[in-house]
């Protein structure tokens, strides 16, 4: 019977959602960081990224980049839209996942998990690595 539920809740379980590429900025305790990661839709329908959830920092938000002037800003947003068949990028100096207030130190190497909160797909749990923006290592 248990074997059973496990295959039945394997086998209906939402997969349309990807999630790539994760990692994270290396930082010190108390201090803000960011998460970085490719979302893919693979369903016919949109989704949207709602909520995010982490142990490493007092408070992780959904952010996005602006523009104001001649200046760039960043600000809290509630959701983001991932089109059906589609492929949405957190970047830095886009939109990213905003660590504030760092529980520890983020070094090279270590590994964050945190968990995105989808509209339709639920919650997908992520593990980033934490690294360099421009180091080819993932």
């Amino acid at each position: 019977m248990i074997l059973f539920l496990i295959i039945l809740t394997t086998f209906f379980q939402d997969n349309s959602i990807k999630i790539s590429d994760s990692w994270v900025r290396p930082a010190f305790e108390n201090s803000n960081s960011a998460i970085y990661f490719q979302i893919e839709n693979n369903s016919g329908k949109s989704d949207f990224l709602t909520g995010v959830e982490s142990e490493i920092a007092q408070l992780t938000e959904i952010h996005e980049t602006f523009s104001e002037g001649d200046k760039l800003m960043m600000r809290k947003i509630e959701s983001v839209e991932i089109k059906a068949n589609s492929k949405f990028d957190f970047k830095p100096r886009a939109h990213h996942i905003m660590l504030i207030k760092l529980k520890k130190d983020l070094k090279i190497g270590d590994k964050v998990e945190f968990t995105l909160i989808f509209k339709n797909a639920g919650k997908k749990n992520v593990v980033a690595i934490v690294k360099e923006q421009n180091s080819k290592k993932k």
